[in-house]
């Protein structure tokens, strides 16, 4: 049963896909109209979720549902990732590309490879007090108060750690 995002509490699951490049604006309107006819749809053993869809930074697709309504099982958790591949395949767009870490910098997004991040620190381009998308969080609340931290205050530490001099 799709609600506005906004009204969801704060506690809605929300599965987070980022996309392997910007969103266009037309793009993000196809995105948000094939996600209400999904969530429509969208049910656990029978019984309507209560759901809503979002774009945001135009790189993040997140999909969340108010368990407090009806608990996702893992079977419609599966059917929503593959809708997410299914419309992705489709836009080509890849939503499940995990090797690119995504950063804030200059209030753009900027998809970093993690396996350029050290190279990245190195030439000074990343920083320490950059913003990091943490796409691990896990409810709507999450998604206001942890989703963007400090890089230095995330598993991206190491990366911004110094030896102690020795002198």
């Amino acid at each position: 049963m799709l609600t506005p995002f906004d009204t969801l509490s704060p506690k809605a699951r929300i599965w987070i896909y980022q996309a392997d490049r910007k969103i266009t604006a037309s793009e993000e309107q196809t995105i948000l109209s094939e996600a209400e006819k999904f969530i429509g749809e969208w049910a656990a053993h029978g019984q309507a979720l209560l759901a809503s869809a979002a774009v945001f930074h135009s790189h993040f697709l997140v999909i969340a549902t108010d368990e407090n309504f009806n608990l996702a099982s893992g079977c419609s958790i599966d059917s929503s990732f593959r809708f997410v591949q299914q419309l992705g395949s489709e836009m080509n767009i890849d939503f499940f590309q995990r090797t690119n870490i995504a950063f804030s910098i200059n209030d753009e997004v900027t998809l970093i490879p993690m396996s350029k991040i050290k190279q990245e620190v190195a030439a000074g381009r990343l920083q320490s007090e950059n913003l990091f998308f943490d796409n691990n969080i896990s409810d709507k609340s999450e998604l206001a108060e942890k989703w963007l931290v400090k890089a230095d205050k995330s598993w991206l530490k190491r990366y911004f750690q110094t030896s102690p001099s020795v002198l």
